[in-house]
């Protein structure tokens, strides 16, 4: 799912935010006080992206590898690693591609995000270069750039797959900082280059460049885009002569009578949700508001369905419990020994039998307010539910589900559920657990007595 038409673009990027319009870009201080819900692109005050192998199955690539960031000084304690892309190398080596944020850099947008009644989905801005990698030709190997403030990010990769990354930093934004920004970025991706055993066969560059206000701004950015061009071609030259292309940029008007030069409008629709790095319960939400209007004339047209066929049942029911009874009378007030029931009447009592069993079986509504009932307030969420009946017409249940939570509160949550699930006369056959640092998955079978 892209983001819809009424939703609003926010970019957040070196220290200043801005509500991207038409052609303008609208400084603003707290996205919150944008109506509507919000799609916000962060850089997270700075941080910067990793690539990284790891020896460990994918499912636990993450953990590793914060541990491993922990025991070289690279990140804090309480660091989160958002994951843009990751893959296994056979059973016990995983690759992975991810931001590391501080946590009381990322808790900034989450009670931003917890206090507004609409939604926001967070974007690491390295999420958008994985994008652009995404976007291109399987076969060449490229390089994606993007410039930010005095910053050059790098990505190697061919499309869905990430083989380097890095950040070249000048010591300020001066045209002649930046005119050394050739020399110095060509030699961090030849090094990126040797370190995966890789030929180059294009480059891809992207920016956000500030305008002055001093300056006409046309003029001014129409000289920053060339200026930018300038050092890129330079940088293809010194790379063997590597090809490059630069996304189209726009020109946005800002209020101040400043300008930003961007190309970031160009690849923006290229995020989906599942690129966030908002938690899954925002996400679910956001995907389930979008399909609420598509859902609700189906719901209706269903729901009209089975009241019908339910009403059909219920007559057919009360037919052949009628029959039934007078069949049982007779067979009760015969003077002569009755003979055995044929075929036909054995399987007509067992289809009133199941009839009988499908009045006294809980509705659909009523399982899915016993499971809502059993979370009580908890941070579970329930990924997948099937409910079927089999041909006793007893109810089965699989539920395949996360809680956020550490382990020993994730422990607890579960216990919790479990307990409330039998309050509810659901009787567990199957668990299945696995676990995490910050999180419990769980697969539960559950029949209804």
């Amino acid at each position: 799912m892209n983001i819809s038409e009424s939703d609003q673009w926010i970019v957040d990027i070196d220290g200043m935010a801005f509500r991207m319009g038409s052609g303008t870009a609208q400084p603003i201080a707290d996205p919150s006080e944008i109506q509507g819900n919000k799609w916000i692109l962060t850089d997270f005050n700075g941080t910067m992206a990793r690539f990284m192998t790891v020896e460990a199955p994918l499912r636990y690539a993450e953990v590793v590898a914060q541990r491993r960031l922990l025991e070289t000084g690279d990140a804090q304690e309480h660091a989160r690693l958002l994951t843009h892309w990751k893959r296994a190398r056979g059973k016990t080596s995983s690759e992975l591609y991810f931001t590391v944020a501080e946590a009381e850099r990322i808790r900034v947008y989450e009670d931003r995000a917890h206090d507004d009644p609409d939604h926001h989905l967070l974007f690491s801005v390295h999420a958008l270069l994985y994008v652009c990698l995404r976007q291109q030709a399987k076969d060449p190997i490229i390089a994606v750039l993007f410039e930010h403030d005095r910053h050059v990010d790098i990505l190697i990769g061919r499309s869905g797959q990430v083989l380097a990354a890095s950040r070249v930093s000048s010591y300020g934004n001066s045209r002649e900082a930046k005119e050394n920004h050739a020399e110095t970025v060509s030699q961090e991706i030849l090094a990126l280059l040797i370190g995966a055993q890789i030929k180059l066969d294009r480059i891809v560059y992207f920016s956000w460049l500030h305008g002055s206000d001093s300056d006409p701004a046309a003029q001014q950015a129409e000289q920053q885009r060339l200026q930018a061009a300038a050092w890129v071609e330079q940088l293809g030259r010194i790379l063997h002569n590597t090809p490059f292309d630069l996304v189209p940029a726009q020109i946005l008007q800002r209020p101040d009578q400043g300008f930003i030069v961007t190309a970031l409008p160009t690849l923006l629709n290229g995020l989906k949700v599942a690129d966030s790095s908002s938690p899954t319960n925002d996400r679910l939400q956001y995907q389930a508001q979008g399909m609420l209007p598509r859902l609700l004339p189906v719901a209706l047209l269903v729901t009209i369905v089975l009241f019908f066929i339910g009403i059909w049942f219920n007559t057919k029911a009360g037919l052949l419990n009628s029959e039934a009874k007078r069949l049982d009378q007779e067979l009760a007030t015969s003077s002569t020994k009755p003979a055995p029931p044929d075929a036909t009447l054995t399987r007509m009592v067992s289809f009133v039998d199941g009839l009988a069993r499908l009045q006294v079986a809980p509705t659909i509504q009523q399982l899915l307010k016993e499971l809502h009932d059993s979370l009580d307030g908890r941070r579970i969420t329930f990924e997948h539910l099937t409910i079927e009946q089999d041909d006793q017409a007893r109810i089965q249940m699989a539920l395949k589900g996360i809680i956020q939570e550490p382990f020993p509160k994730a422990s607890q949550d579960y216990e919790a559920l479990i307990d409330r699930l039998r309050e509810h006369h659901f009787r567990v056959q199957k668990s299945e657990l696995t676990t995490d640092v910050s999180e419990l998955r769980f697969i539960l079978k559950l029949e209804r007595e």
